[in-house]
């Protein structure tokens, strides 16, 4: 047994070794009209193996039986096709042609494959099955040829308008799927046709008749083309050669006519020159030109062969430039990153107090720079630049259309936070004014105690004395602080919003804490049609329902933790924001669901959520108010203070308690600051190392589907069905938590990268303010210009205001390099502090997390198409054009049913559109899928090609789950939703290899 397997293993071989010898290969089985791609494909493998991925320039020839098709190919470059009377080549056959060395580089190719086929049908032969055996023929060695020699014996205008017919359908076939072959045009027997005249007039009339049969040939396959020459580039004057006949006179005792072979050299040389022309997009590599066999093949076995040819090797090519797609918009995000956190620091440290659109232009000019030559460099150089060069400029928009994005995004997170700074600044001024009169009075007393041995308890004692008169004389001339009722106020928003009667009552009795459950039978109510309420909730409606919820209590507690991180105090538009949300969440049920919210669930929602909102906005006031009111800041610094005054009574003793002051105001910014530099490294770690992140979303997909498939969990399929987005993030979420918390610790390792990268920046700031400064003659305040010096130094690494530090920029320290040592010392202090309490951080600590970060990068657009729900697959949101998507599902996942019915919908979106069905939106009346753009804004804003193909995932998919699937949406898979028996027979490694054949 194993040395007969042996020996198939050797066929292919062997095949390919007689292909090289110069003999024919059978490449369509004619009698079976069967191409045997396995087969193919191993001969094709041999040859590679043999001669390796040469280019090949492929010659196809068509004409109608004994026409003299194989004699011509036989005369022209010396093969061995079989010729005699009737129709004696069955099917197709290759032959290659090696191409000599010396013409190899002119001509851009090192072989010649030719094709010749059976003749076409011949007028007894028209019946239907013959017609479509025949163009499928012609549509297959049209697809797979760089050349096509179609050849015309005679001028029977019925034989030529039946060669005409198939050949015109099958490179209208190729121009709709974007291949584009050329043909010259053979008219062989066509007596003495010297005479210009006759010349001219026989291009007129197959010109003509082209144009007739391009006319034909698109409504057949439902285009509006008129002309030949509108199909592909086509030249009446240098496309069509005239043929003297074979033999002068009649066989078997007629010589050979030597025109004959004078003809068939002069288009041989035509045939070259046009090669030498051809776009080195069109001539394949061996393996290439395999890959193409096998889409044609498997195109040709579908009902329409259109909608169901896929270009594999354009697929693979564009799969490519996604990924260096991704990565450059990576680098522009990873850039601007960068420059957010630089000028968030700036900001918050009071050295900017504008952000143009130029500045930020030429923060990012370096960067986007670079891309556009890696960009540049990719569609020149790359082996596959020929069919790259469709998608450059699209390319471009897109990485013009994000770069526009993230500067806007950067702008405008600029400009909130200056406002928010310049509003902090007026409530500081105040405060500022006691602050400068404290610390003149400690530095007075200081003054008068310098030079004695006092212990610290004397100190203190001494500065509570100041400390009290002081904050005595604020507190008579402050304005007590305004305090607003937060309760009263959320009373009156809520009864001015509802006017219920009753509702007074309602709120004063709400419970306080209670949780907001979602009700089926409380909160919800069915839609009616002509007075008669809708069939039964399913399990997904009541899914989506508190999905909704969630979503609206979630977006709130969001709004609420920015504002707290801001710093806000309260005001009364947070409870219309609050409410706003609701009424949101409740319009975005879709029109066409058989139910929808109630009122009673926009009550009882809001009332929830303004109780609990109402807790958090007393604090954020509470907070607010104690860090603007002068008194209350004053205390919460008394400790700050009490240090200021100790170092100025120390004197020259005094550095070492300057430096741990000073140190203990770098500490929040430089914990803060490693948060940040940390989350941008673990996304930049996992988006260059992980499979999942390194393509784009489309890649990452494919990754969520293998995980989803090794899960085998309906629950999780549901969620990523149901919720896309979420699903998306949360799945990004959950990688990343698993790769940094897990047992290397690495988040630590990531902590301490960030944190010896940021000491170190700090480190070198104090080494660079001391050379500055301590060789400064010309000035005695070297503290104070030391200070000033560090903090320019610091400005874009972390965010600590010269203003922060006033209460110690008069001491009196001469020694600045002891004072360069002591930071040092104090900065290691400060280091190990944090090193340690790193080593027991999580994720909750980051106020950007890494997995935000990554989940932008592969945010695109979200818009689910309304027939099946898969997402829209544009790498950009609020994009320009239609919503697309390359693969379509059952719309059984979307609870789908046929009408009047209970059965599932397991056929894609993608063929109904080319179906004559109908569906129906809401209470509308039904719409033929044809013209489904008419159904309003969900499904016009979508362009849904007609396709029948659909993975084998969702195949499996549907088999595995069929029992999970019925539950959820109240159907049967059962009519017209019987899941075919071969989709039963589909095995999960089946679906996962074909994901990733995608």
């Amino acid at each position: 047994m194993n040395s007969k397997n042996e020996s198939f293993v050797k066929l292919p071989e062997i095949a390919a070794e007689l292909m090289v010898s110069g003999y024919p290969m059978e490449l369509m089985d004619g009698d079976a009209s069967y191409l045997p791609l396995q087969w193919v494909g191993a001969i094709f493998d041999s040859l590679i193996e043999r001669l390796g991925d040469k280019r090949v320039f492929v010659l196809s020839v068509l004409g109608i039986q004994s026409t003299g098709k194989s004699t011509l190919l036989n005369a022209m470059f010396g093969l061995q096709f079989n010729v005699s009377a009737g129709r004696c080549t069955r099917g197709a056959f290759m032959q290659l042609i090696p191409v000599g060395e010396e013409l190899q580089q002119d001509l851009g190719f090192d072989f010649v494959l030719v094709v010749d086929t059976e003749g076409l049908r011949a007028i007894e032969m028209a019946n239907k099955q013959s017609l479509n055996h025949d163009n499928e023929l012609a549509t297959f060695v049209i697809g797979v040829g760089n050349m096509t020699v179609i050849n015309v014996f005679g001028e029977n205008p019925s034989e030529m308008q039946d060669v005409l017919q198939i050949a015109v359908q099958a490179f209208l076939r190729m121009k709709k799927v974007n291949l584009s072959p050329s043909c010259i045009f053979v008219h062989q027997n066509v007596g003495e046709a010297t005479a210009q005249e006759q010349n001219m007039e026989g291009q007129r009339r197959l010109q003509k008749k082209l144009d007739e049969m391009t006319m034909v040939a698109a409504q057949q396959e439902f285009c509006d083309i008129s002309s030949f020459s509108d199909v592909i580039g086509f030249d009446v004057k240098t496309h069509i050669h005239y043929f003297a006949h074979l033999w002068e006179g009649n066989p078997p005792m007629a010589p050979p006519n030597p025109s004959y072979s004078q003809n068939v050299q002069q288009l041989k040389s035509k045939i070259l020159q046009a090669a030498q022309k051809q776009s080195q997009r069109s001539i394949l590599r061996l393996s290439s030109l395999k890959v193409r066999i096998g889409d044609l093949w498997n195109a040709l076995l579908n009902e329409n062969f259109v909608f169901s040819f896929k270009n594999s090797l354009e697929i693979a090519v564009y799969r490519r430039l996604e990924s260096a797609f991704s990565q450059w918009t990576w680098k522009l995000r990873s850039h601007i990153l960068d420059v957010q956190m630089r000028l968030d620091n700036r900001i918050r440290n009071g050295d900017l107090q504008n952000v143009t659109r130029e500045e930020l232009e030429g923060l990012m000019q370096e960067t986007s720079d670079a891309i556009e030559k890696k960009v540049e460099k990719y569609f020149s150089e790359d082996k596959d630049h020929e069919i790259l060069v469709q998608w450059k400029s699209s390319t471009e928009l897109k990485l013009n259309d994000l770069k526009e994005a993230l500067l806007r995004e950067t702008k405008k997170k600029c400009e909130n936070l200056i406002e928010l700074q310049k509003e902090q600044r007026k409530l500081d001024a105040r405060k500022l004014e006691y602050v400068d009169e404290l610390l003149r009075r400690s530095r007075e007393l200081a003054v008068t105690l310098k030079g004695k041995s006092l212990s610290e308890r004397e100190l203190k004692d001494n500065f509570v004395v100041v400390w009290n008169n002081w904050i005595a004389e604020v507190s008579r001339a402050a304005r007590p602080p305004e305090r607003v009722d937060i309760d009263a106020e959320i009373d009156d928003v809520l009864l001015g919003h509802f006017k219920e009667p009753g509702f007074h009552e309602r709120i004063r009795s709400f419970p306080k804490g209670r949780r907001f459950s979602f009700d089926l039978e409380k909160h919800v109510m069915k839609k009616k049609r002509f007075g008669v309420a809708t069939r039964k909730i399913c399990d997904a409606d009541v899914i989506n329902l508190q999905h909704i919820t969630d979503k609206i209590i979630a977006r709130v507690i969001a709004n609420i933790d920015k504002k707290e991180q801001e710093k806000r105090d309260y005001s009364q538009n947070f409870i219309h924001e609050i409410l706003n949300e609701v009424q949101k969440g409740v319009n975005s049920v879709p029109s066409d669901e058989k139910c929808t919210f109630n009122k009673e669930y926009s009550i009882d929602l809001s009332l929830y959520l303004c109780k609990m909102a109402a807790e958090r906005f007393k604090v954020m006031h509470e907070t607010f108010q104690n860090a603007n009111d002068p008194v209350m800041y004053l205390k919460s610094k008394r400790e700050d203070f009490f240090q200021c005054f100790q170092i100025s009574c120390q004197g020259a003793t005094s550095i070492t308690t300057f430096a741990g002051f000073l140190c203990e105001k770098i500490e929040p910014a430089l914990r803060l600051s490693v948060y940040e530099r940390t989350a941008k490294d673990i996304a930049e770690v996992m988006q260059g190392r992980f499979p999942d992140f390194r393509g784009n979303r489309a890649n990452l997909e494919v990754c969520i589907l293998r995980h989803l498939a090794e899960q085998e969990n309906f629950e999780y399929f549901k969620q990523y069905l149901m919720f896309p987005k979420d699903f998306c993030q949360s799945y990004i979420e959950t990688r990343v938590k698993s790769h940094c918390l897990d047992e290397s610790r690495r988040l630590e390792k990531f902590l301490d990268s960030s944190l010896s990268l940021l000491y170190g920046n700090i480190l070198s700031a104090v080494s660079s303010s001391t050379q500055i400064v301590k060789d400064r003659k010309d000035r005695e305040d070297k503290v104070s210009l030391w200070l000033d010096e560090f903090c320019r130094e610091l400005t874009e690494v972390i965010s600590l205001p010269r203003s922060d530090l006033k209460g110690i920029e008069h001491q009196e320290v001469t020694d600045i390099e002891f004072l360069s040592s002591a930071m040092a010392e104090a900065l290691g202090d400060l280091r190990d502090r944090l090193k340690n309490e790193f080593a027991d951080a999580d994720m909750s600590s980051f106020s950007r997390q890494p997995h935000t970060i990554l989940a932008e990068h592969f945010s695109g657009c979200w818009e689910q198409c309304p027939f099946c729900g898969a997402l829209c697959t544009n790498t950009m949101q609020g994009h320009d054009g239609d919503h697309h998507l390359v693969f379509h599902r059952p719309r059984a996942f979307v609870g789908a049913k046929w009408s009047e019915t209970d059965h599932l919908v397991i056929d894609i979106c993608s063929s109904l559109v080319a179906s004559d069905g109908l569906f129906k939106v809401g209470d509308s009346d039904l719409i033929p899928y044809k013209k489904y753009r008419d159904a309003g804004p969900r499904f016009s804003t979508w362009n849904i090609l007609p396709d029948s193909s659909m993975q084998a995932y969702w195949k499996w998919f549907v088999s595995h789950f069929r029992t999970q699937l019925e539950a959820l949406y109240n159907g049967k898979f059962q009519g017209k939703g019987e899941i075919p028996e071969a989709w039963q027979r589909i095995t999960k490694q089946e679906a996962l290899s074909e994901l990733d054949r995608r």
